[in-house]
């Protein structure tokens, strides 16, 4: 027996045979005729890409009686070569004739993504298709720009990119190295285009070192460029000056802090919205776990929580997200874990307050550390001594949402919630949730309370929201599997639910089809952690 192989090409040449035949009416089987117009084709070939041209091949004279000639040589020419070359106002006909034919278009033909947004935006003329475009290049801006695809583009193209607030960055710097990057990859025609280009660069978002060592060197032979530069310097050196311009919005990252143990409290976990992935952060040095934690400017404080030696303590600890340090802080006046933390901007001082929690019992006292001081004042404590429960805010007010509390000398799950007004420093009782639980995870999303999982006599899959005019509370979308000490966290516009007791799952609520669908998955087990935003130049 004899196995022979032509070359790779040989079935391609002969289709390539077939297309030239069509082309020129040769060896044709079938005909179809459209408005006086004949138009013949190989019946195999058609139907190798639809059986509609076999089963109704009577009807089809018909069918493309309502299309103009550019879409249906279009459709055919796909059905020989695979290729479509039609302009965008044929575009959406063209997708009619294919999908009454059932002849299946390449998904890149039919949907703007990633990978061809920037051909599309300096190709189409289709609004809609420009709008999905230009949303999709401003959300990937940051891995975009040094691709092929962006130095290709014309300059109107570029100005109407760098000119949006939408425009997703990690920092200006990224603005400008675009403009740089575009410019020298034709700068014997593009020079003269700089000036444009940098009105666009929002200075006053840069460091003074950068623009200095950056900026103007890159920008000296631009007459234009160097007065707004130097009044720029001018600017950064008033500290009266207060810059007119709206910042970009900025690329941040999610870090997940804490733990119910020590060796995973000592790590951070690291979300990268920009590669998609979860990374670990080395250890920082935090020999306690169950702590509290909240983000303050460059800072992370770690409140209270349990020692090695499991009892409750009251230290507090700040890491520099800039430069690593780490540092105490004066200690709280009661010593707590399993208790909530939460920022609130009071006049001119930033204050942390750690909520209730557990020693010895569990604890209805509150604390207050102010920016201004640097010291913990107590103030009104709790309605309710509690422990594991959540804690968010919502236009300035506090809200404490279930945990375990005794009542009647039992311990239970209590579905009370607290809330804290600062003007009158005090707490009253809100709606109550639907569920008592504990162990939960709550967050501010869109100007409503979001609580989900935790425990109650058994483990919780629910989620509720609660609307803070109306004062109510409302069932939401199930989590995709129960689980307690989770964490929910808002990040790009986005509600996820992380971790949980031995998980390392994470679920992104899907807006557009009301569900929960699943995310990269953490780098580790992670479970009573604490959910915060932090800038992505961090060095953790």
């Amino acid at each position: 027996m004899y196995l022979v192989k032509a070359k790779p090409d040989f079935a391609a040449k002969r289709v390539e045979y077939l297309y030239e035949a069509f082309q020129q009416n040769k060896k044709c089987d079938t005909l179809f005729a459209v408005r006086g117009r004949e138009i013949q084709a190989h019946l195999v070939v058609l139907m190798a890409c639809s059986e509609i041209f076999m089963t109704k091949e009577n009807l089809l004279n018909d069918v493309f009686s309502e299309y103009d000639d550019e879409v249906i040589d279009a459709i055919l020419k796909y059905c020989y070569t695979g290729e479509i070359n039609i302009g965008d106002k044929h575009r959406k006909k063209l997708l009619e004739l294919a999908n009454r034919l059932e002849v299946n278009i390449p998904p890149q033909f039919k949907t703007v993504n990633k990978s061809n947004c920037l051909n599309v935006l300096k190709s189409t003329e289709d609004s809609e298709l420009l709008k999905k475009a230009m949303d999709l290049t401003l959300e990937n801006f940051e891995t975009l720009h040094k691709t092929q695809g962006f130095l290709n583009l014309p300059l109107f193209n570029v100005m109407e990119i760098l000119k949006s607030n939408d425009l997703l960055v990690p920092s200006e710097e990224s603005v400008f190295n675009a403009v740089k990057l575009w410019v020298n990859h034709d700068d014997a025609n593009r020079t003269s285009d700089l000036a444009q280009l940098m009105r666009f660069v929002r200075l006053f978002l840069l460091p003074l070192e950068f623009i200095v060592n950056e900026v103007m060197t890159f920008c000296l032979s631009c007459a234009e460029c160097m007065t707004t530069i130097r009044q720029e310097i001018i600017n950064k050196n008033d500290k009266s000056f207060v810059p007119r311009e709206t910042p970009r919005r900025i690329i941040q990252k999610m870090a997940l802090v804490g733990g119910w143990d020590i060796d995973t409290a000592n790590t951070i976990d690291i979300f990268d919205g920009l590669k998609n992935s979860w990374t670990l952060s080395k250890n920082i040095g935090i020999n306690k776990r169950l702590f509290a934690s909240v983000l303050m400017g460059d800072w992370i404080l770690i409140i209270g929580g349990k020692n090695s030696l499991d009892k409750s303590v009251t230290s507090v600890e700040y890491i520099d997200l800039k430069s690593g340090e780490k540092k105490p802080l004066k200690p709280l006046n009661q010593a707590r874990h399993l208790f909530s933390a939460v920022t609130l901007r009071r006049g001119s001082s930033t204050d942390v307050y750690a909520i209730g929690g557990y020693d010895n019992g569990h604890l209805s006292s509150v604390e207050r550390w102010s920016s201004n001081t640097g010291d913990w004042e107590i103030i009104a404590p709790l309605l309710v001594a509690v422990s594991n429960q959540s804690a968010s805010v919502i236009a300035d007010k506090i809200y404490i949402t279930g945990g375990r509390t005794n009542e009647n000398g039992k311990t239970i799950s209590t579905n009370k919630v607290q809330m804290y007004s600062v003007e009158t420093n005090s707490w009253t009782y809100r709606a109550q949730m639907i569920q008592g639980r504990y162990n939960h995870s709550s967050v501010a999303f869109k100007g409503k309370l979001y609580v989900a999982g935790g425990y109650d006599s058994s483990i919780l899959d629910s989620v509720e929201h609660y609307d803070p005019n109306a004062n109510v509370w409302t069932a939401f979308i199930k989590l995709p599997q129960a689980a307690y000490a989770i964490s929910l966290g808002c990040f790009q516009n986005k509600l996820f639910s992380m971790g949980g007791f031995d998980k390392s799952d994470v679920w992104e609520y899907d807006e557009t089809n009301i569900s929960w669908k699943a995310s990269t998955s953490l780098s580790r087990t992670r479970s009573r952690a604490v959910a915060i935003v932090i800038p992505y130049d961090s060095i953790i």
